[in-house]
């Protein structure tokens, strides 16, 4: 795309972010957060146009292209959830606009497939994929916390606002995320065997955590003995949350790809941002309320001699317990 082709997408970006203040409702929470995911991409398009022509203009561009193929899931993510009344549907679309920012970057970026990008573009589709199928299974039948929360305290405005508060925010911060993929897909050649070899074992360490986790808790809850129960065993000993603790070494992973690249160290947000928001900022914090509201006594118990996200340090209780084992 020539420079004013982005000099219009840009704009675009502009007119969608007054459109997005226009109809923010005024009880709307956490609206910090809005205001810097609106300015996120502002951000991007500033830095690629002030970049010289280089290697990193091109690879700040291609980043910004991948943000075409969030847009397409999430709005397809926002029109499936209006139709069936079931905006947890954007939890399905999670994993899969990764995958398409990916492809997009890939797409437009020229560059032939080759052993690097190749594993990297495997490893991406063997998650998402994976990811969307159990998601699809957790949100098709019922509209789940906090959407159906949300639907009833919006009311009318929900049919609108739901495209922002659901899906154009979170996929702004997944595009966000995203950053390292045109840095591992613009990389030059030829890039480093054991750079590759440490990329792959992170992430892959982190797919047998979450996998394993994730199934660890699916059988814990098939069977009928374990109702209103607590999974305390196996890698939820570990920590709290052995799924979003996998993701976020996987995403580190990810991470270390772009290294290839001359400029990739830049992209270190991605994963540290990544972490803090799904350990600390919103999916495990919705989980420990959930927990901490339906199981208090088990819960509380469990929080003192398990961490939370970190496997270090431990509670001090479990610290004591382990110590009087021993």
């Amino acid at each position: 795309m020539r420079l004013d082709g982005w000099m219009l997408a840009a704009l675009a970006w502009v007119a969608l972010v007054a459109v997005w203040l226009f109809v923010m409702p005024p009880k709307t929470r956490g609206k910090a957060w809005h205001y810097v995911m609106m300015a996120a991409p502002l951000a991007a398009f500033a830095a690629a146009f002030a970049a010289p022509p280089s290697l990193l203009r091109e690879t700040l561009f291609i980043w910004l292209a991948s943000g075409g193929g969030v847009l397409a899931v999430v709005a397809l993510g926002w029109l499936a959830g209006t139709v069936k009344r079931n905006h947890g549907l954007m939890d399905v679309a999670y994993p899969l606009a990764p995958a398409a920012a990916a492809g997009t970057g890939f797409a437009l970026s020229g560059l032939p497939l080759d052993l690097f990008s190749g594993l990297f573009l495997l490893s991406l589709g063997v998650w998402s994929i994976r990811l969307a199928v159990q998601t699809w299974g957790h949100n098709i039948h019922a509209e789940r916390q906090p959407y159906a929360h949300w639907r009833k305290s919006f009311g009318p405005s929900w049919l609108w606002w739901s495209g922002f508060q659901v899906h154009l925010l979170q996929g702004v911060t997944v595009w966000l995320w995203c950053a390292p993929f045109a840095f591992i897909l613009m990389a030059p050649t030829p890039r480093p065997t054991a750079l590759l070899a440490l990329g792959v074992v992170v992430w892959l360490s982190g797919f047998l955590l979450q996998s394993t986790a994730d199934r660890q808790l699916a059988a814990f809850k098939r069977a009928p003995a374990n109702h209103g129960g607590l999974l305390d065993t196996g890698a939820w000993a570990f920590v709290r949350h052995p799924n979003y603790l996998g993701e976020s070494v996987m995403w580190a992973g990810w991470f270390v790809l772009a290294l290839a690249h001359p400029w990739g160290g830049v992209t270190i947000f991605a994963p540290l941002y990544t972490g803090w928001f799904i350990g600390y900022a919103s999916a495990a914090p919705f989980k420990e309320q959930h927990m901490a509201r339906t199981r208090p006594e088990a819960w509380a118990a469990y929080c003192a001699r398990t961490p939370r996200f970190l496997p270090w340090p431990r509670p001090k209780a479990a610290a004591k317990t382990e110590g009087a084992d021993a």
